[in-house]
C-alpha cells in the first residue's frame, strides 16, 4: 500500500501518458486526480483539496516545435505529506522527463503511450517520497520551477499580445469595411441622382421633341 503520495501522471495538452498509483480511498484519489488535470493550465501551481488529500499540479509551456505544448506533471498525496516535498517530488519529474519530452513518442503519443516505459519510473519516485521522505527530495535546481514559471509568463503574455493584435487588426478591417459600405452607398446614392436627374433632362426633351411635333398639326387644324 502506497503512502505519502498516492498518485501520479504526466501529461501532454491534457493527454496522459503515463501515470501511477492506487485508490485506497474508496476512489476518492481518482476522483481529486480528475479535478486536478480539468483545472486550467496556468504559469504556476495549481491545487486541489478533499478530506486527507491534497493534489498539486505544475506545467511547462514548451514553443521549441512551433505549436505551443503544455506539458502537465501532477500529483494527488496524503494531507499530511509537506507541500514541499510534493513540489520538489513534481520537480524531479521535470528533471527526468526532459529529454523524453523531445521524443516523437512524447509529442505525438496517444493517451498512455509513455505508460510502460515510465510508469515504474513513477511508482519508483513515489515510494521514494514514503521511505526516504524530504531527504529523497533534496534538490539542488530549487530555482528552476521559478525560471519555468517566468518563462510560461512570457509565453502567456506573448499568446495574448498575438491575440490582441489579432483582435486589433480584425477591428480595423471592419472599420474599414464599414466605411468602404458607406462610401459604396454614398457612390450608389450620387448615381442614382445623377440618374435621376439624367431622367428629367430626357423626359424634358422627349417632351419638348413631342410638343414640336404634335402640336403644329393641332395648331393648323384650329
Amino acid at each position: 500500500m502506497l503512502k505519502g503520495i498516492l498518485w501520479s501522471a504526466v501529461c501532454r495538452n491534457e493527454i496522459v501518458l503515463a501515470e501511477a498509483g492506487e485508490d485506497e480511498h474508496d476512489g476518492a484519489v481518482i476522483k481529486l486526480a480528475q479535478k486536478l488535470l480539468h483545472k486550467k493550465a496556468t504559469a504556476g501551481w495549481e491545487f486541489v483539496k478533499s478530506r486527507g488529500l491534497k493534489g498539486m499540479k505544475f506545467h511547462v509551456f514548451d514553443d521549441s516545435t512551433g505549436d505551443m505544448i503544455v506539458w502537465s506533471f501532477a500529483a494527488v498525496a496524503e494531507k499530511s505529506v509537506d507541500d514541499v516535498e510534493v513540489k520538489s517530488f513534481l520537480e524531479k519529474l521535470l528533471y527526468i522527463t526532459e529529454p523524453l519530452r523531445e521524443s516523437h513518442e512524447w509529442q505525438h503519443g496517444d493517451v498512455l503511450s509513455a505508460q510502460a516505459s515510465f510508469a515504474p519510473i513513477l511508482l519508483q519516485k513515489m515510494e521514494q517520497v514514503s521511505t526516504e521522505g524530504k531527504l529523497a527530495m533534496v534538490n539542488q535546481k530549487i530555482n528552476t520551477t521559478k525560471q519555468i514559471m517566468s518563462k510560461n509568463i512570457e509565453l502567456a503574455l506573448d499568446k495574448q499580445e498575438t491575440l490582441e493584435h489579432l483582435q486589433n487588426t480584425s477591428e480595423e478591417l471592419t472599420g474599414m469595411a464599414k466605411q468602404f459600405k458607406k462610401r459604396a452607398k454614398q457612390i450608389k446614392r450620387y448615381k442614382m441622382v445623377q440618374n435621376a436627374k439624367h431622367g428629367i433632362i430626357v423626359g424634358t426633351l422627349v417632351t419638348g421633341v413631342t410638343a414640336l411635333i404634335i402640336v403644329p398639326p393641332l395648331v393648323a387644324l384650329l
